[in-house]
């Protein structure tokens, strides 16, 4: 009876421990599993668009060949599963800030709703930092970027002064598709070219 409560015991004790042990570093295999559970859920609840999801899955699939390319090479080394790590957090942070961005967000008139500047240079920010981190981008892209967002910005002032116009407003969404476009194909040229 002893070694059977011992044993329900210890059963319990693993039970509790292997939870918080896995809240810590998670295997690429794992990684994988969330980050696609992820895209899959912002595809099904509406906060990824069909375009934002096709190009998150195609990152995604780079990750994966790039992994396998590293694993056929007699395994992962450190720095390979640093460079994974790197590449994959810089995906999540993708993932969750096209899942959390104004793209599905409607005004009453049926038109997508304003986004604040300061919400987007947050956002443009969190990306470039993450290209910068993974490698997708170049120290002089980030510069280009953030300079072409700064002139979008006092664009955006000048208006406003004399009172934002509808045509004023979508030539700035313009602008800002633009500069989101020209920053997604760099991030895919530097990736393509890295992977």
């Amino acid at each position: 009876m002893r070694k059977l409560l011992a044993m329900a015991v210890a059963a319990t004790a693993l039970a509790v421990a292997a939870p918080a042990a896995a809240q810590g570093w998670l295997s690429i295999n794992q990684r994988q599993a969330n980050l696609n559970g992820r895209i899959n859920a912002g595809t099904r609840d509406g906060s990824l668009t069909q375009a934002e999801a096709a190009r998150l899955r195609s990152e995604f699939n780079g990750l994966v060949r790039l992994e396998a390319r590293y694993r056929a090479s007699y395994g992962l080394s450190l720095s390979e599963r640093a460079d994974l790590d790197r590449r994959y957090d810089a995906l999540s942070v993708q993932i969750r800030d096209q899942r959390h961005d104004a793209d599905d967000r409607w005004d009453n008139n049926g038109r997508r709703a304003w986004t604040p500047i300061n919400q987007r240079e947050r956002q443009l920010d969190r990306r470039i930092d993450a290209g910068l981190r993974n490698g997708g981008l170049s120290q002089r892209e980030a510069y280009a970027l953030r300079v072409e967002f700064n002139r979008i910005a006092r664009l955006e002032a000048q208006y406003r002064r004399d009172g934002m116009s509808y045509a004023e407003r979508r030539d700035l969404e313009r602008r800002f598709d633009r500069l989101n476009y020209r920053l997604e194909a760099e991030l895919r040229d530097n990736n393509n070219r890295l992977g």
